[in-house]
């Protein structure tokens, strides 16, 4: 009895052990606003506080009425440098298709299904940069207070 039982706890742990370890794909996009002329250029770019930059693209296409909005925290984290030989070795995705892998996943959550870089150039080389992108949120319901006044009634006026 005692044999079946480590058996059977035997095969539950290899199980269990097997469902922790998931493989996150990488999504790796070029931006290079350089070489795309200017009336066709998708992306805003700005900073927010003293270390977040923002990475937006101008489609309204998620949920919400939002745009695709990815952001990194320039003091934590880590950049690195490949060369132009390097970036021909990655496989890396055009905006379309970044468009929709982060339309299929802000529902669900993309932060356990793809990790996503940023490659810039950077004089002769590259900066590789991972980013998050934001969920979406919803957007509030304006509030507004008001107070029905009546108007007052001429039969109950005191008369002075």
């Amino acid at each position: 009895m005692k044999k079946i039982f480590f058996i059977i706890l035997f095969f539950c742990s290899i199980n269990a052990f097997a469902q922790v370890k998931q493989k996150i794909d990488s999504i790796y996009y070029l931006l290079d606003t350089i070489k795309v002329p200017a009336n066709a250029r998708m992306w805003d770019i700005h900073e927010e506080y003293p270390s977040l930059k923002i990475y937006s693209i101008r489609c309204h296409c998620l949920q919400y009425d939002k745009e695709p909005t990815f952001v990194y925290n320039i003091g934590n984290e880590k950049d690195y440098i490949i060369s132009k030989k390097d970036l021909s070795i990655i496989k890396c995705v055009n905006l379309t298709t970044l468009i929709l892998k982060s339309k299929q996943f802000t529902a669900i959550g993309f932060k356990e299904k793809y990790a996503i870089f940023r490659i810039e150039p950077s004089g002769k080389k590259y900066v590789v940069r991972r980013v998050r992108l934001l969920k979406p949120n919803k957007p509030r319901e304006p509030s507004i207070d008001y107070e029905n006044i009546t108007a007052p009634d001429p039969t109950k006026q005191k008369k002075d």
